[in-house]
């Protein structure tokens, strides 16, 4: 007897089905699978802003105030006032307490030296990247180099509040400003202003201390929003007083909203972690997150704006007691063409309210 052997095998239509139901699931599972990474990054975004807000507790206790966001240090002194090249930053100040000790004690070292060069000239920023102030969602920050070729550093996404106004300059306002000098009081973490926990009457749960911002490639020619781009935009004030809507109406090019319009101011904003420079350190809760940021010219960088980030939505932000919160990009502003005040309640609605330490506001309003 003799038994017949059949071979079995796929026709071309049925492996065409099968490929194609491949296909299919892999496109299913590719989004999933780019969600539990940005999930992943941040989270670890998060982690990043809750150290910082803790180093700032930190710090307090150790000092009794709160850090300043750009001072004099030894040799760093106020050399250009509208600037500040040579002065130490909030970021430097709080190494010792995200375990950066190694990096501040050559940073107090060479400030003890008298050498009183410009932060960007030191040997102890070259070549240096400190995680903690980085978001790894945004691509630029694991750049290591700027358009100074001779000086490789690392980025920062961690930027501090400066409060809900806009008049953030590194120094005091000079003479014919003065009555802008009162705006310090707005935010905790300001130049040449050593706040203690207790000017927050708000409360500390309250009072927003750090946020996230893209960082920039060091380049003018770069104006890309979320590469980095900071507007110049003129209108920020009129003579009399500041305003933070014309940032949003005149901060984009007007026929593509991804790119700064005009040139840009810069592309420096968060391209070198030791700058404190307010349009590269610090951010305003006047112009919704994930909004352009502007500054009124490249003399007194008054800052609208500037939290901003690549999560999906929003940003994170890190409040004075150590929590952090994920704030929607559509969370309340109140009124953008109110002019900033000195006093009183926020005119720029929960997020205004957000960086104001003593606006009045209570605990239900955020």
């Amino acid at each position: 007897m003799t038994h017949s052997k059949q071979r079995h095998g796929f026709t071309l239509v049925e492996l065409l089905v099968v490929i194609a139901i491949i296909g299919i699931l892999i496109g299913l599972l590719l989004p999933a699978v780019q969600a539990a990474r940005e999930a992943a990054r941040r989270m670890q975004c998060t982690n990043n802003l809750k150290q910082m807000a803790l180093a700032v507790q930190n710090y307090h206790d150790v000092n009794g105030t709160c850090p300043p966001l750009c001072a004099p240090y030894k040799a760093y002194t106020r050399v250009h006032p509208a600037w500040g090249n040579y002065t130490a930053g909030v970021r430097i100040f709080l190494l010792p307490f995200i375990e950066q000790t190694t990096v501040y004690t050559a940073f107090d070292a060479d400030a003890n030296s008298g050498s009183n060069k410009a932060v960007w000239d030191q040997e102890w920023t070259r070549n240096v990247k400190i995680q903690t102030f980085l978001c790894p969602s945004d691509g630029n920050s694991n750049e290591t180099s700027n358009n100074f070729s001779s000086v490789p550093t690392g980025h920062a996404n961690v930027m501090f509040c400066v409060g809900d106004a806009l008049w953030a300059n590194q120094y005091h306002a000079p003479n014919n400003y003065s009555d802008n000098e009162k705006i310090h009081s707005r935010g905790m973490i300001f130049a040449e202003t050593w706040h203690p926990y207790s000017f927050a009457t708000d409360g500390t749960s309250n009072t927003a201390c750090v946020s996230e911002g893209w960082c920039g490639p060091g380049s003018t020619s770069a104006r890309l929003v979320k590469g980095g781009g900071v507007a110049v935009v003129g209108a920020l004030y009129d003579g009399t007083n500041a305003k933070p809507g014309p940032c949003i109406t005149d901060g984009y090019d007007p026929n593509d909203r991804t790119v700064v319009n005009g040139n840009g101011a810069d592309t420096w904003r968060g391209t070198f972690w030791a700058d404190c420079r307010v349009a590269n350190a610090g951010f305003s809760t006047n112009c919704p997150p994930n909004t352009v940021p502007c500054i009124w010219n490249n003399s007194y960088p008054w800052l609208a704006g500037g939290a901003g980030s690549n999560h999906s939505g929003g940003v994170n932000v890190g409040m004075l007691d150590g929590s952090v919160r994920f704030v929607s990009e559509t969370i309340d502003c109140g009124n953008l063409n109110a002019y900033q005040v000195t006093a009183g309640k926020s005119p720029y609605g929960v997020w205004g309210a957000m960086g104001s330490p003593q606006g009045g506001e209570t605990t239900s309003s955020i």
